[in-house]
């Protein structure tokens, strides 16, 4: 009786197929007869259904999700742990100029120099270079080289400052060729902004100055005392002066001074072309078989960075 059920049975599965077709099995594929992925038909809660009192699952975290929810996106912090970007700290300059005349005077005048400048939030130093040069029918008028150098520390919200400085004087004409002085001391700066700075200082320290045609090389002791000044005329043009006395420490009445004013008009800001007007002086009390003032004049044309 069971044989002839099982015969009953199969024979009615046979049945339902078309004539003259076999059923086969549908092809191996990776999609569900529902056109769903496999990997998503057949999974843990698909397979194993929870309870009616079971929570529901959470879903699973995609990039735009996290586990509790939408991502929102954070406003950007005013601050950072990364330091201010700084400017550009150097700055400066080179200038030159000349003239001359041959035929019934032969004359050749030279001047040049360059000025660099770096500043950082507390730290300052200034360097500057000038050579003078004239000569005359064979013979040399004017041989003279003055080197600076300054290096200042600066204290956050205080003008007081820190500085150590050096100076290094050539000329072919006095008794004492070279100079050399370094000094220390503190500064002061009353105003420092776009339009005009004016910085202070006072100090001491000593000048060796090497002799020559039987002057003998000797140390001396001095203090410092100048300033550095510079206004903003117009946008184009500025006035710039700059002065340091230097009295002998043992003796007041022997002093010398060291000067400069002049015109800054800026030609092409995009160049960084400039023309300069100006008069420089030098006064040593003490200068040996020379006069004790030179002053000169001059007009240059340099450029800025």
């Amino acid at each position: 009786m069971r044989r002839m059920a099982c015969t009953f049975v199969s024979f009615a599965l046979f049945s339902a197929a078309a004539p003259g077709q076999i059923a086969s099995p549908s092809p191996v594929t990776g999609r569900s007869s529902s056109a769903v992925p496999l990997s998503e038909t057949f999974t843990p809660s698909t397979l194993f259904p929870p309870s009616a009192g079971s929570p529901k699952p959470k879903p699973a975290p995609t990039p735009e999700t996290d586990f509790e929810g939408p991502v929102e996106t954070a406003a950007k912090p005013e601050w950072s742990l990364l330091p201010p970007r700084l400017p550009q700290p150097w700055s400066g300059g080179a200038d030159f100029g000349l003239n001359g005349a041959a035929g019934n005077s032969d004359v050749f005048n030279f001047r040049g120099g360059w000025n660099v400048r770096r500043k950082s939030v507390d730290n300052v130093l200034t360097s500057d270079f000038l050579y003078v040069y004239s000569w005359q029918n064979g013979k040399t008028n004017t041989q003279q080289a003055l080197f600076n150098t300054r290096d200042e520390i600066l204290f956050a919200g205080s003008p007081w400052t820190l500085f150590a400085a050096n100076q290094i004087e050539y000329d072919e004409l006095r008794a004492y060729r070279f100079r050399i002085g370094i000094y220390g001391g503190v500064g002061y700066t009353v105003f420092d902004d776009a339009r005009m700075t004016l910085r202070t200082r006072a100090g001491v320290g000593a000048v060796r100055e090497l002799g020559t045609d039987g002057a003998e090389s000797r140390w001396i002791a001095e203090a410092l005392f100048g300033y550095d000044f510079r206004i903003k005329v117009t946008e184009h043009a500025s006035l710039i002066s700059i002065l340091d006395f230097y009295p002998r420490i043992i003796d007041w009445g022997q002093y010398r001074i060291r000067a400069r004013l002049a015109y800054e008009w800026v030609i092409d800001p995009d160049t960084g072309t400039v023309l300069r007007f100006g008069i420089q002086d030098r006064f040593d009390s003490d200068p040996g078989n020379a006069k004790r003032n030179d002053l000169t004049y001059f007009t240059t044309l340099g450029l800025k960075f």
